[in-house]
């Protein structure tokens, strides 16, 4: 898994929300005790390149692991798992783990422990025939607090975006609604819409429909999540992670303001 390759894949438009400098919350990184490790962890990984991770866990079992590096101001990202899970007691799987480290994504499995009450979380993540584990808490040096709501008008306006993967500049208008439109340097426009997730937590779905080439996705659609969190030094970090419909291909993405 690029956990420990480091290998970014090409769907470097959908890093268009990088720069959203909205507020985030203002403490309490995971919501309260529950059957589910359901919030938002950070730590570290051990066997691998990437050193960090920060792992979403919603309301339906649903697991975005995104992993990277971690400094002072910012968390950079390497890649991302992502797979539906099974919680009894107080511990999780997910069977259905795919890797968009590799492209294509390759399958893998997730399977820890948590403690709903300390809000920890620990266990192991395996793909492409390797394992890693990881072991973590709330995200240190940040106010998010995952029971507030998110809100749109945190990531509405006009964006000069230049924090993509691959150095692309992406230029990106979100309205109120949370429709939104864009283009690269590279020549690929898209649309779609960002909207508050149902069950009132704070994050964000995301759903983008690419134009012709040279998007990296011509004609198709990808969808996945967002986070928006104020760090303690003052700036907004931004973490996006999108799958295509088939679970092929996939973009983790990153940026602070």
């Amino acid at each position: 898994m690029n956990i420990y390759k480091n290998n970014r894949l090409l769907l470097t438009v959908l890093a268009a929300f990088l720069a959203a400098c909205g507020g985030g919350g203002d403490g309490g990184p995971v919501s309260s005790p529950s059957a589910l490790p359901e919030g938002v962890y950070g730590g570290t990984l051990t066997g691998s390149t990437s050193t960090a991770f920060q792992l979403l866990a919603l309301e339906n079992g649903d697991l975005w692991t995104i992993y990277g590096t971690q400094s002072p101001s910012v968390f950079s990202v390497a890649g991302f798992i992502q797979g539906s899970s099974s919680s009894g007691g107080t511990s999780f799987s997910s069977t259905n783990a795919r890797d968009y480290g590799f492209a294509p994504a390759v399958g893998g499995t997730i399977t820890g422990t948590f403690n709903a009450t300390a809000r920890t979380i620990a266990g192991s993540a395996t793909a492409g025939g390797q394992t890693v584990s990881f072991s973590g808490g709330p995200i240190v040096g940040s106010l998010y607090n995952y029971d507030t709501p998110a809100s749109v008008a945190a990531v509405s306006g006009n964006w000069t975006l230049g924090t993509t993967l691959n150095g692309d500049t992406v230029f990106l208008t979100v309205q109120p609604s949370g429709s939104f439109s864009a283009t690269s340097n590279s020549g690929c426009s898209f649309t779609g819409n960002i909207t508050p997730r149902a069950s009132g937590k704070n994050v964000l779905n995301v759903s983008a429909s690419f134009g012709p080439l040279p998007c990296a996705l011509p004609g198709q659609t990808a969808t996945g999540i967002a986070l928006s969190y104020p760090l303690l030094n003052g700036s907004t970090q931004l973490l996006v992670a999108l799958q295509d419909s088939s679970r092929t291909l996939g973009q983790a993405a990153f940026g602070t303001c």
